[in-house]
């Protein structure tokens, strides 16, 4: 019979094993704001050595603005007069430009930015002023009256364009629009809307004239003057579905005495360990050893979570910073201005590894100028061209070459071609039937309009 030889043989194997810390900031940096507030609430649920901050307790306060939301200063920029008058943009955009032009209050601020959040894609409120009290409180964790809410709806009504806005119905629409329009027949003109829209629709001037006692003139005059109202304010946006549980914006990116400036923004429970229980582990006197070192691991616990929190608001303050310096003209002007940009450009600036970018701006969003813009729309590829233009801005160019079009004598892909060339970007006539796909638009045989 064979004898079986066992050799045993020991080899080193070197594993990189991640710390708790390690471990917790590669999840933090991938969470949005909602999702760390909920870790930071279970946090205080159930560990007992932790205890919430309010900001008058924080000892370094430098830099801080009225909210306790720390302002960055990123460089100079111009107000553009142009750009609320953009409305190929959803209606969420535009209404968020104009917010952070608003000079309110940054509470108030919040509870208009839910508002334009529940508005249906008409630009109406379906919800009563109850109603919005309970969602406000359940999804922003803000505690409102029906009186304040009333208040705020009557504020964005007269601040936000397009008029009519922030209304429940087509005929609150209409009178509104009245209003702001200081008609100088707003009552009668409100009564026919009320009581007999639909007698004025169908053009039966004579039953309203005899149920109001007044000339039929003036009711016809009334049809012509709403005639050239909006009665769904939000017809001409672009329709999305604007789901109520939104993300936050990561950063708030305005213009503050004519100079570019970003807040991170911090809508979450700040916390701190446990001074008396830090105490009781430093006098530990008959104390039990299984509760010192119960307690010494919550601590730690609570003392990583927090560390992870502010390393995730460091790297983040980085990376804005960069790419808001980079994509300046982009946040003030549009995509035409998009400069080309990659991840790992930003993560050598940075001095962080690429996946860390693409964790940190995946599903994020910041609120600026021209609106809420996903952090993924900040990077583009470079294409040919005499000035290193973006492939983003490129569709934007061969977008507008085709609205200026003949319509009887569309552009072919190949002409579009030739215009661009003459602008310095080459690129093939199959990338431009790619971008003039991409951006829904036929062909210039199903363009025709002979």
């Amino acid at each position: 019979m064979r004898r079986i030889k066992l050799n045993q043989k020991i080899n080193q194997v070197q594993k990189n094993v991640l710390s708790p810390g390690s471990k917790l900031f590669i999840k933090i940096i991938n969470l949005n704001l909602n999702e760390i507030n909920e870790i930071v609430e279970k946090e205080l649920i159930e560990n007992p050595c932790v205890e919430e901050e309010t900001i008058g307790n924080s000892i370094d306060n430098q830099g801080l603005d009225s909210s306790g939301i720390r302002l960055y200063e990123i460089g100079k920029g111009e107000f553009n007069e142009n750009m609320l008058e953009d409305k190929s943009a959803n209606l969420v955009d535009y209404l968020s430009r104009q917010l952070n032009l608003l000079e309110i209050d940054g509470y108030d601020k919040k509870l208009l930015y839910s508002l334009i959040h529940l508005l249906d894609e008409d630009g109406f409120l379906k919800y009563t002023n109850n109603e919005i009290v309970e969602i406000i409180k359940e999804e922003v964790g803000i505690n409102i009256g029906g009186i304040q809410i009333e208040e705020l709806i009557l504020k964005g009504q007269r601040n936000f364009d397009p008029s009519g806005i922030f209304t429940r119905s087509v005929k609150e629409s209409l009178i509104l629009q009245l209003e702001l329009s200081n008609n100088k027949n707003l009552s009668i003109y409100s009564n026919i809307i009320n009581n007999h829209f639909q007698n004025l629709a169908n053009k039966k001037f004579d039953i309203i004239a005899k149920d109001m006692n007044i000339d039929t003139d003036l009711i016809k005059d009334c049809l012509d003057t709403i005639a050239e109202l909006e009665p769904k304010p939000a017809r001409a946006f672009i329709k999305i579905n604007n789901e109520r549980l939104y993300n936050e914006p990561e950063a708030y990116i305005y213009e503050n005495n004519n100079k570019l400036v970003f807040q991170l923004n911090k809508n979450f429970r700040k916390i701190r360990t446990s001074s008396y229980y830090e105490d009781m582990i430093i006098h530990k006197k008959e104390i039990d050893t299984e509760v010192i070192n119960y307690i010494k691991s919550k601590i730690n616990n609570g003392k990583i979570l927090i560390k992870t929190i502010l390393e995730r608001e460091e790297i983040y303050k980085k990376v804005l910073k960069t790419i808001i310096d980079i994509q300046h003209d982009y946040i003030i002007k549009g995509e035409r201005f998009l400069k080309p940009l990659k991840l790992a450009d930003i993560a050598s600036i940075v001095g962080c590894h690429e996946s860390t970018i693409s964790r940190i701006t995946s599903n994020k969003f910041v609120s600026t100028p021209r609106g809420m813009i996903n952090m993924k729309t900040f990077f583009s590829n470079k294409v040919d061209s005499k000035d290193d233009t973006s492939s983003v801005a490129v569709k934007d160019i061969i977008n507008e070459i085709i609205n200026m079009e003949n319509k009887t004598i569309p552009f072919s892909d190949e002409e579009v071609k030739g215009i661009l060339c003459k602008k310095g970007i080459n690129i093939a006539r199959r990338t431009i039937a790619k971008y003039r796909n991409i951006l829904k638009i036929p062909s210039s045989f199903k363009r025709s309009k002979k």
